[in-house]
Parts: structure tokens; C-alpha cells; sequence
């Protein structure tokens, strides 16, 4: 299946905000407030072929401090129908190419690349490669559990 992916970083309407906030919670991905909570962190939403949501990413900025630069965290969340049919790295090649032109545009100019906390046991387990071939980001470590995975910008630098 190949998704309808629309980057919608600080595009979203009201409208498509309930939207959004209703996927999670029908899926019981997160509770309404918790929904309300993130909904502003939304960057991708993937479409499915009656137009239906069928995944979202969010992206925070945050500090990684082993690093000591700023990246995008990316979240990601596929409705469990959808899953195992490659719509996560769908969402993960589109967010990486949809900021990478907004860092090469001068854009986030702070924000270095894309942090990845990948939390599923199945992602851990089946791709255990230092380096994702397919989408290039690298393993970096360990957090709460979770690999932490980079993916830098095209042009960025560590000074």
C-alpha cells in the first residue's frame, strides 16, 4: 500500500486538528487530553486510499546532550491495520526530506537532523544494523530502553 503523505507542520486547521485528535483516541493511541496536548507537534499525516488517516508523525525540537546539538525528535504512530506495510518509513523518508529543505532554506537553522527514539521491540530486534540503509540514520545509543537512531542534514556542521 502506498500511503497519501502531507507534511502539515503548522498547516493544520481546527478542523483537521479533531481529525487528527480523533484517529489517536479511536485508536487508543492516546487519551483526549493527551491528543490536545500534541496535536500541535504534528508535522506528517498518512493518508489511506479512502482519504481515512492512517499514521501521523510529531516532531519536538529538543537538546540532545551527548551530542550537545538540537534535532527534531520524530514520533510516529500507524494505525495497527496499516502496520508491518512500511508506512512508518514512508512517514520517516518524508519528514527527513521535508526538514532537510527547511534547514538547507535557512530555516530551524539550530535544528542539525532528525533524533529517532525507536521504542518497538519489532524495529529493534529485525534491524539491528549500526547504520539503516534505507533512510541512513545511524545508531547512537541507548535511552530508557530505546535505540536512539540520528539522520543529519545535508550541509550540517558540528561547531
Amino acid at each position: 500500500m502506498t500511503p497519501t503523505i502531507e507534511f502539515v507542520y503548522e498547516k493544520l486547521t481546527e478542523d483537521r486538528k479533531q481529525e487528527v485528535i480523533n484517529f489517536w483516541t479511536s485508536e487508543k493511541a492516546l487519551s483526549e487530553e493527551q491528543a490536545k496536548q500534541r496535536v500541535d507537534q504534528i508535522v506528517l499525516v498518512a493518508r489511506g486510499e479512502q482519504d481515512q488517516i492512517i499514521g501521523v508523525s510529531t516532531m519536538v525540537k529538543r537538546l540532545y546532550e551527548p551530542i550537545g546539538k538540537t534535532f527534531w525528535v520524530f514520533r510516529a504512530f500507524v494505525a495497527e491495520k496499516y502496520r508491518q506495510q512500511g508506512v512508518v518509513l514512508q512517514l520517516i523518508s518524508s519528514a527527513k526530506e521535508e526538514l532537510n529543505a527547511r534547514f538547507y532554506d535557512g530555516k530551524d537553522p539550530e535544528v542539525i537532523g532528525i533524533l529517532l527514539k525507536v521504542q518497538s521491540p519489532i524495529l529493534m530486534k529485525h534491524f539491528p544494523q549500526a547504520t539503516w540503509p534505507r533512510t541512513q540514520f545511524h545508531y547512537v545509543g541507548t535511552e530508557d530502553g530505546c535505540h536512539m537512531r540520528i539522520s543529519y542534514f545535508d550541509g550540517a556542521k558540528i561547531t
